[in-house]
């Protein structure tokens, strides 16, 4: 929790500049070595220098900025390198908020077409009268699930909830 307040000012920080683009695609950059157990291990070993550990980010950078170098210094300084991630999350979210946009995820047992994806973003938007993004995750279920986090909205639908509701309206008729 304490991770993602302290992320939350450094994204907010990092919203209020002129350059803010630049320094998120530069975050984002960085955050692709996030994925590598080496990277993390070496962040967080203690024998290694931040020196060292600031030169191995900015390595990855192409364009220099001192402005963001200075950036990776002090979150070097601070030994919240690790945040990065974090800090990356917050301004994605930042970034929908301001533009009024949210994503959301349709979580299901196989890959839904994107024209269907497509129209339960159209439906979803004239409901919630917001900008949704959904991406697809796959499940090992056969429930249907569509979770927009930021807007506390889920809606869920399995076969064997819709089975037992038509065999009880069928007994309920008999």
């Amino acid at each position: 929790m304490a991770d993602k307040l302290v992320a939350r000012k450094y994204a907010k920080a990092i919203l209020s500049r002129k350059d803010f683009e630049t320094f998120y695609k530069n975050l984002c950059i960085i955050r692709q070595a996030f994925y590598a157990p080496h990277f993390i291990n070496i962040l967080q070993n203690t024998q290694i220098h931040k020196e060292k550990k600031v030169e191995l980010i900015l390595s990855f950078i192409e364009q220099k900025n001192p402005y963001f170098e200075n950036f990776i210094k002090l979150l070097a300084h601070n030994s919240r390198l690790s945040f990065i991630p974090e800090i990356i999350e917050e301004l994605q979210q930042q970034i929908c908020f301001q533009n009024n946009t949210y994503k959301g995820v349709v979580y299901s047992k196989k890959i839904l077409d994107t024209e269907i994806l497509k129209k339960i973003e159209e439906q979803l938007k004239s409901k919630l009268q917001v900008q949704i993004k959904l991406e697809n995750k796959i499940i090992d279920s056969n429930e249907v699930k569509i979770d927009i986090e930021d807007l506390n909205y889920e809606i869920s639908f399995s076969m064997k909830t819709f089975q037992n509701k038509i065999s009880e309206l069928i007994l309920k008729t008999i």
